[in-house]
């Protein structure tokens, strides 16, 4: 099974000795200690501040408990709760993990057929009835809530190009699929909704999709981003700027800034203007700083429900936040 990770040939590979220990799905104590921090807190900072707020840089594996300790393998696909906490496709651990507002980490309890198989999520987002909707690479999109007795599984579409999911206002979920955009209404999946097929090659697929204001959306291929408004109606964002490889978007409320994962770094879109907030240094230590004096590896993006941060998935093992101005 191909992944869909791609990293720039700067990008050390994570060690061969890191050795994968895995633990038990836990029941989390939301209490906050000496260890952890509120996510849903705005922490004063310097502007673009990066700080590692859970996982072990460059070990792989799935250990639960508190952010600092515990352990993710290739993090993709991230989401913000209402209440602030974070929801992460946990792509190698076939797995999707919780981070509490108290920065606690629990592995979320699936249906056993889900890891039989395979899950390998690209992305995850859950409605306030507590329903889980995720995408997986070769496994299609899964609606999942135990208590209310669903689980459903659809195939449909190519099975290898679910690469992304967001939740609108409105709770309902739109994912990329091939060169479409589709949408979940609780549990009813129509795909093509609007597609893509005539503005990219016979060779692209879409692989990031960003929620904007009044039903606007936006949606990437690797090198090229657009806009689709609420009547179906598309444009192509930036059309002379060659990006590298957009695998991630987020979108602020009032839709005047995009933030993209984009070629490993965090890059930002406002006013048609393209900037990079952070990215890889060639130290590829994973230090936390300030902007590009911080060492970050971007799978995707989420903003926090204040828009005063940016939740980022690093694919060597840990989640980052950024302190936005």
């Amino acid at each position: 099974m191909k992944t869909q990770f791609y990293l720039l040939p700067i990008i050390i590979c994570l060690s061969a000795s890191c050795k994968k220990e895995v633990s038990k799905p836990v029941a989390e104590t939301e209490s906050a200690d000496t260890n952890t921090e509120l996510l849903n807190a705005d922490v004063p900072a310097e502007p673009y501040t990066v700080r590692t707020i859970a996982g072990v840089f460059g070990q792989s594996g799935l250990v639960n408990g508190p952010g600092p300790s515990a352990v993710f393998y290739r993090p993709h696909g991230i989401s913000v709760d209402g209440d602030g906490s974070l929801y992460i496709a946990d792509f190698f651990n076939g797995a999707i993990r919780k981070i509490s507002i108290y920065n606690k980490v629990t592995t979320l309890e699936l249906p056993p057929e889900y890891s039989s198989g395979g899950l390998l999520p690209e992305a995850v987002a859950k409605d306030p009835g507590g329903t889980l909707y995720i995408v997986s690479t070769g496994y299609g999109l899964k609606i999942y809530n135990k208590a209310r007795g669903i689980n459903v599984i659809s195939r449909a579409g190519n099975a290898d190009s679910n690469l992304d999911l967001e939740k609108d206002s409105q709770s309902v979920m739109w994912f990329v699929n091939d060169k479409s955009l589709c949408k979940v209404v609780k549990t009813t999946v129509t795909r093509n909704v609007v597609n893509l097929s005539h503005l990219l090659e016979p060779y692209e697929t879409l692989r990031g999709i960003g929620i904007g204001p009044k039903g606007v959306k936006y949606v990437s291929s690797a090198t090229k981003l657009f806009k689709i408004t609420a009547d179906g109606q598309i444009t192509r964002v930036l059309p002379n700027h060659k990006f590298i490889f957009i695998s991630g978007i987020a979108v602020t409320k009032d839709g005047s800034t995009l933030y993209l994962a984009e070629g490993n770094a965090v890059k930002k879109i406002y006013q048609d203007n393209i900037t990079t907030i952070t990215g890889p240094l060639g130290a590829a230590d994973g230090r936390d700083g300030v902007g590009l004096n911080a060492d970050v590896v971007s799978a995707n993006v989420a903003l926090s429900n204040s828009e005063k941060a940016l939740f980022v998935t690093d694919i060597r093992n840990v989640i980052r936040k950024i302190t936005l101005p």
